[in-house]
């Protein structure tokens, strides 16, 4: 008998809801404009890397980049990628916890509709020009 090469399934989670479906609402978007990027899984990073190197040429002093979830390994990628490829421009990180809302929508008629509350951590990355010429003056300095 011929072994299988394939890894062994994670046994099913008993659905918390049996008579609902599940319907995960998009992220809520903290900012919008032309320089805000937002980063998922999906999203290209070459194309990305595109967009934000056309901000830079058009000479956007900030990009400002968020990623949730498992997203987040991909928006660090690209910042290091931009300051990388652009030392004239360097980046800074906040993390930050947001709230997701999922609706359950009933499958049979005695149900009612829910919502289901999660948190996921997200990253805000500022990538920002620094001025290469100016020097920290003397009472900046930490001693």
């Amino acid at each position: 008998m011929a072994e299988s090469n394939r890894a062994p399934q994670r046994p099913k989670r008993p659905n918390k809801h049996p008579n609902h479906v599940l319907r995960k609402r998009q992220p809520q978007k903290p900012e919008q404009g032309k320089n805000v990027i937002y980063v998922s899984t999906r999203t290209s990073i070459k194309g990305l890397l595109e967009r934000c190197t056309k901000l830079i040429n058009n000479n956007e002093n900030e990009i400002i980049i968020y990623c949730l979830g498992a997203a987040i390994q991909r928006g660090i990628l690209l910042a290091l990628q931009v300051c990388e490829r652009h030392v004239s421009y360097q980046h800074e990180t906040k993390t930050y916890t947001t709230t997701l809302i999922d609706d359950l929508e009933p499958t049979v008629d005695d149900a009612d509709y829910e919502l289901q509350k999660r948190f996921n951590s997200g990253l805000r990355i500022r990538v920002f020009r620094s001025d290469l010429l100016e020097q920290p003056s003397t009472s900046d300095r930490k001693q």
